[in-house]
């Protein structure tokens, strides 16, 4: 039962809440303009990236809403929330960034309204235009945190002076005698951890507890707590295979021109992850300004809307939005989903808990 249940969580991400734009949902919008004219403004708590460029795209667009941002980590960001709420003070009308918080801490205090009540122009509403022609959830329900924007990636890098990448084709080829002493991996219990592909190895059905017992047991796997330091390692060839580094550390080793490289996502048979960075949406019940934020919400997630948020965020890591119509580089196309994708949606709640992980490869390594 549970082996059918990942299987289907793997191949089918998510099931769209909305349907058809509803008749006279033009006179609606008019409307709904109007009142957020009145309303004059939205306050988003927001993650660090260029989001006040974003909001600067919406104002121009639309000059009679102003967007004021309250920014943080997402710890700082809900404990602030949280203690508004407990004041009886309701600030925030919407939360965007990792689909982390939401899930931890406004959906189980059931703190969100159905992003769904909220969609309403067509081409937002419209199945056809999203990756597997459907809007992506976080939460069990499918309908209170919307994922927008993802990537796939290995979360691999290896010295390519010391690894022909086309010797990997699946993740047990990681299990072969010759790697053995030879990987290193960021220590997983870190704050912070990119943790995609150990949630796609412990939840796989074809890899699971078995794969990373003898990975972290028999590989004699070096763990670092920097992953700067991985990454010097990788690049000086003390080690040919490092698993999970900061994409960031990595992509500015690679910039100047050190032997490092990334593994394909797609070149492991056991197919692919797919992360949200800081592409998801969280509608706060008791928001301050609904109409504001019903206009902001259609804009963000319209052709336009998604076009600057790709364009603004991807100048600092590879992510993508999640609609089929909006352009990518082709230099970085390799690690957008897409509809063909058979794809686990890590992001999503029945991904999260790694407490089984942890214990599995602490036991695998005497700790």
């Amino acid at each position: 039962m549970r082996l059918c249940f990942l299987i289907a969580a793997l191949f089918f991400p998510g099931a769209l809440q909305a349907g058809e734009p509803g008749p006279g949902w033009e006179a609606e919008w008019e409307r709904v303009q109007e009142e957020a004219k009145r309303e004059g403004q939205i306050t988003a708590y927001h993650t660090r990236g260029p989001f006040d460029k974003l909001f600067g795209e919406f104002s121009r667009r639309y000059p009679g809403i102003k967007v004021t941002g309250v920014t943080g980590r997402g710890g700082e960001l809900s404990s602030r929330i949280m203690a508004e709420r407990r004041a009886g003070k309701d600030f925030a009308d919407i939360y965007l960034g990792s689909a982390g918080t939401p899930s931890d801490v406004f959906y189980p205090a059931k703190m969100l309204e159905p992003a769904p009540a909220f969609l309403l122009l067509p081409e937002v509403v419209d199945k056809s235009r999203w990756i597997q022609r459907q809007h992506h959830y976080a939460d069990p329900e499918g309908k209170y945190i919307l994922v927008f924007e993802g990537v796939v990636r290995s979360d691999m890098a290896y010295n390519s002076k010391l690894v022909e990448p086309k010797e990997f084709t699946s993740y047990w080829d990681l299990l072969k005698p010759k790697w053995k002493g030879r990987i290193v991996a960021m220590d997983p219990k870190l704050p912070g951890f990119p943790s995609g592909l150990l949630q796609f190895a412990y939840y796989h059905p074809d890899l699971g507890p078995k794969f990373l017992r003898l990975l972290f047991g028999e590989m004699e796997i070096a763990l670092s707590r920097d992953s700067r330091q991985l990454v010097d390692w990788l690049a000086v060839g003390r080690f040919a295979v490092g698993l999970a580094p900061s994409a960031g550390d990595l992509q500015t080793a690679m910039r100047q021109g050190l032997p490092l490289a990334r593994f394909e996502p797609r070149a492991f048979k056991e197919g692919i992850y797919m992360r949200a960075t800081q592409g998801s949406l969280s509608i706060m019940n008791r928001a301050p300004h609904p109409n504001a934020t019903r206009v902001f919400v259609n804009w963000l997630l319209s052709r336009e809307g998604q076009t600057h948020y790709q364009r603004l965020f991807l100048r600092i890591d590879p992510v993508f939005s999640l609609r089929e119509d909006v352009p990518i580089d082709p230099a970085v196309q390799g690690y957008k989903p897409k509809t063909g994708d058979k794809f686990m949606p890590v992001y999503r709640a029945e991904f999260r808990d790694l407490q089984g992980a942890f214990k599995v490869i602490d036991e695998a390594m005497g700790r």
